[in-house]
């Protein structure tokens, strides 16, 4: 075999690797620009808003999440929770379109797996113990700083999105996290005076 070859065949294998590498990464940021459209929907919902259009939407956009299709294990939690809480909000609705539309929510969380449809007889949310709803704002800070860390190299990258999260949403779970974050950072001597103000700004607006 020449160099030539080698070289050749080496760079094939690198191409590969980059190529596979950048696919998981846009695969990653689609997810997270779909459960960003989901966490839309349901602040829409808090606000009183019609929702039925934008939830047709989304389910036709992402049909293949029905099926699991390019999602591992933690990525179906994660979207398990988002669903049941969407399921919830359309029940709540109560009207002949919503109801529809949440059995069909229903079916995505039965064929989904891991458990999700069983997670609709722990609503509504008030009725879980405390320990179980602190176990499942842990699991969902898991799930998100798993897919955060895919993306971004440091964990001060991370948190800056955290940040904005917590900003734009008014899931508590994005300030939780973002706390414990910085609370790490702090034990590893970084300094986190800046992000312990943008949190506190955060806090307060958000408390209005």
């Amino acid at each position: 075999m020449t160099n030539t070859t080698s070289i050749d065949r080496l760079e094939s294998h690198l191409i590969q690797l980059i190529d596979g590498m950048l696919a998981k990464k846009s695969a990653t940021i689609d997810f997270l620009v779909g459960l960003n459209r989901l966490d839309d929907i349901l602040i829409e919902n808090r606000e009183g808003r019609p929702i039925t259009e934008a939830v047709t939407r989304f389910l036709q956009d992402y049909g293949g999440w029905r099926r699991g299709e390019g999602l591992d294990a933690a990525q179906r939690r994660r979207l398990g929770g988002f669903l049941v809480d969407l399921f919830q909000a359309l029940m709540d609705r109560g009207d002949a379109d919503s109801m529809k539309l949440a059995d069909e929510i229903k079916g995505w969380m039965h064929d989904l797996g891991d458990g999700v449809f069983r997670l609709t007889l722990k609503r509504p949310k008030e009725q879980a113990s405390l320990t179980d709803r602190f176990r499942m704002m842990m699991t969902r800070e898991h799930d998100e700083l798993e897919m955060l860390l895919t993306e971004y190299d440091h964990l001060l990258t991370g948190l800056d999105d955290v940040l904005k999260s917590a900003e734009a949403k008014t899931d508590p779970m994005y300030r939780h996290l973002a706390a414990s974050i910085i609370y790490f950072l702090k034990m590893e001597g970084y300094k986190v005076d800046p992000y312990v103000r943008r949190l506190r700004r955060i806090n307060a607006e958000t408390e209005r």
